[in-house]
Formats: structure tokens, C-alpha cells, sequence
């Protein structure tokens, strides 16, 4: 094992522990701070990594794991060079990041091979068919939702006093701010600077209110949004403002959710992760399936996505 960091004492504990593999760490090449660690006398400690290649050859080794992350550019450019002629498996184990990096798209730009980081699928002329379904579909949504539109209006300003919509900042598109509609199904209230998810019970809601949220027909007045150009049909799901900042420190990549419009209904809320996000465990699972959308992005997947929600709806056991 080349590399004992985090990585490399991972593997070295998977080899130990599934041992039905066959595997047999013979040796391990660490730097100063990590050799210091080491205390297993039947393991070898090659110094340097110019000794990798003989130690291999001499000792009969079968394969070499390379455990460094990419920010050890360096010694991995010097140990391609030093094992070009070994002749065994040899098995790089990257870091996240570096992972993240190598799955992403190698484009021709400006005649130039590039890594294409964190540009989403639905961009360049995909992203124009997206655009073009998600008015249509939008537009033709609320020609026939109209009179739903009208029994919920009237039911709201019978349930209490106050506006018919729901107006709040949230981030699209690249972080552009703008406001999202949604049905009111609370008693009008002041958030004081904060923003409180609805809990289960939750006082504020008033009794149209619980079936418009548990249904998502709250949601229905987003396909403005769609016309408007602020969100998409299909998408990761807009969060308040206050959420963002929190959980964009908290999680890694949490923010690459911006990348794409925002959209009414998405990859995360047909598997179950919608409503209330009170750890940040649930939070993590929502943006997993977020960016597996951005990153396998397909109008056929969009269509899916629909056809789930119309069927199946939103009406998940964490919706309040």
C-alpha cells in the first residue's frame, strides 16, 4: 500500500477483514507522520518510493495500491514513472474530490481537451429543449388546472384572513434570487429573521392547509414560476434562504444544486426525501439524489419524474 493516510488504512482494514479475497498486505510506503503510526512488525516499511519497484520484484507482490490523493501530484507523476515496467495489478484509490473530478466530462474546448467540472448535462442546446418542454408543459398545466385554482383560492379565504399566495426568496439558477409561489396553507405570521420548517401538528397550519401541503397542492402555483423562467417543471426543490447558508458549510457539493433551475418536482421527492429536513443525515440524502439528477440529467428522465408525480404524487409520511 502506497499511502497511509485515511485511505490507505481503510484498505488496509477492508483487506484484513474480508479476508475471502486472498489479499495479504506485505508492505507499506508512508510518509514521515504516518510511518510513525505503523507498530505491525510482519509489515514491511518501504522508506522511499524509488525502493517501490525492487521491493515488488524481489518479494513476489501481485499488486500495488496507490492510496494518495490528487494533491500528491508529484509523488503519483514519480511513481507512474518508477513502475512503467512492473509487470502487476497496480489499483489507485483517489479521494472523494478526486473522484468527483475524473467521473466528469472530458469536452473539446477551443481545441483543447477540458474537464468539464461542474457544468450540468441540461446545458447548451439540451438545456433549450428543456426550456421549450418545461413552458409548454407549464402553460398547459395551468390552462387545465384553472379550476382547481379556483376551489383552492376559495377555500383559502375562507380558512382565514390573508393573501391567497405564498411569496419567498429562494435561490435559482447560478444563486439568482427570485420568489417562489406556493398556495398559503398558514395563518399569516411574522418569521422575525428566521425560517421554521412546518413539524407535524404544526399550529400555523391551518385546515386547508394540511391537505393542499399534504397532497403538494401548495405547490401548484410554481408553474408561474416555470413561465417566469425561475424554475423548471423537474429539479432539485428550491430551499429557503437561511437553509442554504447552513447547509452549503455543512455538506460538500451542497451548492452544485444551483447549478440547474429549481424545479416543482424532482429526483429526491419521488423517492421518499421531501417535507421536513431536521438532520443533517436527511438533508445529505436529498442532495445525493439531487446531483444524481443534475449529473444523468435526460428529457426521458424528466418525463419519468412526471409521470411518478401525477400518479403517485408527493404525499409522502415526512410531508406537514
Amino acid at each position: 500500500i502506497v499511502g497511509d493516510g485515511s485511505i490507505g488504512r481503510e484498505m488496509h482494514r477492508r483487506a484484513l477483514q474480508q479476508d475471502w479475497y486472498g489479499y495479504e498486505v506485505k508492505a507499506i510506503h508512508a510518509d514521515a507522520v504516518d510511518a510513525g503510526a505503523l507498530n505491525d512488525p510482519s509489515i514491511a516499511q518501504i522508506a522511499a518510493l524509488a525502493d517501490i519497484p525492487g521491493y515488488a520484484a524481489a518479494n513476489q507482490i501481485n499488486e500495488i495500491w496507490i492510496t494518495l490523493p490528487m494533491s500528491a501530484s508529484a509523488q503519483l507523476r514519480e511513481l507512474q514513472y518508477l513502475l512503467r515496467n512492473a509487470l502487476v495489478d497496480i489499483r489507485w484509490m483517489p479521494d472523494t474530490l478526486s473522484m468527483q473530478m475524473l467521473s466528469s466530462r472530458m469536452v473539446d474546448f477551443l481545441g483543447f481537451p477540458t474537464v468539464e467540472l461542474n457544468r450540468p448535462v441540461s446545458s447548451g442546446l439540451t438545456g433549450v429543449v428543456k426550456n421549450v418542454f418545461d413552458k409548454v408543459f407549464a402553460l398547459t398545466a395551468l390552462v387545465l388546472l384553472a379550476p382547481l385554482f379556483i376551489v383552492i383560492t376559495a377555500c383559502i379565504k375562507f380558512s382565514s384572513p390573508g393573501p391567497v399566495f405564498f411569496k419567498q426568496p429562494r435561490l435559482g439558477l447560478n444563486g439568482k434570487k427570485f420568489n417562489v409561489y406556493k398556495f398559503r396553507s398558514m395563518k399569516v405570521h411574522q418569521e422575525h429573521g428566521t425560517v421554521t420548517q412546518a413539524t407535524q401538528h404544526d399550529p400555523r397550519i391551518t385546515q386547508i392547509g394540511q391537505f393542499i401541503r399534504r397532497t403538494s397542492l401548495d405547490e401548484l402555483p410554481q408553474f408561474i414560476n416555470v413561465l417566469k423562467g425561475d424554475m423548471s417543471v423537474v429539479g432539485p426543490r428550491p430551499h429557503a434562504l437561511q437553509h442554504n447558508e447552513m447547509y452549503k458549510d455543512l455538506l460538500e457539493l451542497y451548492m452544485l444544486r444551483h447549478r440547474v433551475k429549481p424545479g416543482i418536482t424532482g429526483w429526491a421527492q419521488i423517492h421518499g426525501y421531501r417535507g421536513e429536513t431536521d438532520t443533517v443525515d436527511k438533508m445529505a440524502k436529498r442532495v445525493q439524489f439531487d446531483l444524481h439528477y443534475i449529473q444523468n440529467w435526460s428529457l426521458w428522465m424528466d418525463l419519468q419524474i412526471i409521470a411518478w408525480t401525477a400518479l403517485k404524487g408527493w404525499t409522502g409520511k415526512n410531508a406537514y
